[in-house]
């Protein structure tokens, strides 16, 4: 039996000694640890996309109400114009179908008061107000139009009322007669100056077709002399009987063509009587390429300026220089070259 109170001491320690258990393992704990983290972050992603799909269907939405919008404040815009338009284009014709008629009456009556038979008498106002119209739309000859409507209807009123151009009896006085009678000849001649071609377009078809009718310009060729032509085969040398036969041969035929016929003039100067550079020095721009340029201009400047009809008759026929009807053709088509530009950038914008 050990007696010694040390060893007693120490084994009764050691028999005594017994470990804390413990509650959870370490792994197991981690574990779930990251189970729930990844639960939690499936969660916030879900979340996420649920919110983005809201935003995107509430943006689509906002997107095609606004441009749904767009659409109706354009289509009622070109309604609205449109309607202007109609309404412009009728209230004119209307105002000159009352005019026509109003101005037609009394010219009938000056005719007729004239001498014209009334079978014919109605084609002085036919005359007249065909005259009239085509001026007001070619831009050309519109006062002496109007002034031409004003002479023939205050000139009847007042003969009518016998204050001018009429005998104490009523009866038109020669003068008149001849005014009245020479009315459809001046219109005939003003007629033909406002359709005829402008003086430069009408210079370019004379150009172009006495152009077309001069013959093709060739260059000359020049031939190359004899000395410098390509040498002849070699032949043998001839032997001193066959030389004298030759020299005996040519030496008459030579003379005779010497003595008979002159040397052939060189015909290279000819060609240099051709009009080719003449021709090629008047040639001209094309009247198109100007017509595209001038357009061009007045297109920036209602650029510039932010509206079709912020630019005038004045400009354009300060820009082209040309007469009023050509100056308000070329406004014409850049006021619907600009219209064009904007309706597309619109459309694009949008």
């Amino acid at each position: 039996m050990n007696t010694d109170p040390l060893s007693r001491l120490n084994g009764h320690a050691l028999g005594d000694f017994r470990p804390l258990p413990l509650a959870v393992q370490p792994d197991e704990q981690a574990q779930a640890t990251r189970a729930e983290a990844e639960a939690m972050l499936a969660e916030a992603n879900r979340m996420h996309r649920k919110a983005k799909d809201e935003a995107d269907r509430t943006v689509s939405a906002a997107r095609s109400e606004a441009q749904q919008i767009r659409d109706e404040v354009l289509a009622e815009t070109d309604r609205r114009a449109k309607r202007d338009d109609n309404l412009d284009t009728w209230a004119a014709r209307a105002v000159i179908a009352g005019a026509v008629g109003l101005t037609a009456s009394g010219e009938y009556s000056l005719a007729r008061m004239a001498g014209f038979d009334w079978q014919v008498a109605w084609l002085l106002p036919f005359v007249i107000d065909v005259y009239v119209i085509q001026a007001f739309r070619r831009h050309r000859d519109i006062i002496q139009a109007i002034a031409l409507t004003i002479a023939a209807n205050v000139t009847y009123h007042l003969a009518d009322a016998g204050l001018f151009g009429v005998t104490p009896g009523r009866d038109p006085k020669w003068w008149l007669i001849a005014l009245v009678a020479s009315v459809a000849s001046l219109i005939l001649w003003r007629m033909h100056l406002m359709v005829a071609p402008p003086k430069a377009a009408r210079e370019s078809r004379k150009q172009r077709r006495r152009e077309s009718s001069l013959p093709p310009v060739e260059a000359p060729r020049e031939s190359a002399p004899e000395s410098e032509s390509a040498p002849a085969p070699l032949s043998p040398p001839p032997t001193a009987e066959q030389s004298r036969e030759s020299a005996s041969e040519t030496a008459p035929e030579s003379a005779g063509e010497s003595e008979s016929t002159p040397a052939p003039q060189p015909r290279e100067s000819r060609p240099r009587h051709r009009k080719a550079p003449k021709r090629e020095s008047r040639s001209k721009v094309s009247p198109i390429a100007d017509i595209d340029r001038e357009t061009e201009q007045l297109v920036a400047l209602m650029r510039e300026r932010k509206d079709a009809d912020a630019v005038s008759l004045r400009d354009a026929k300060r820009i082209t220089g040309k007469a009023d009807a050509t100056a308000a053709r070329r406004l014409s088509t850049a006021r619907s070259q600009y219209r064009r530009e904007t309706t597309t950038d619109r459309k694009t914008g949008s």
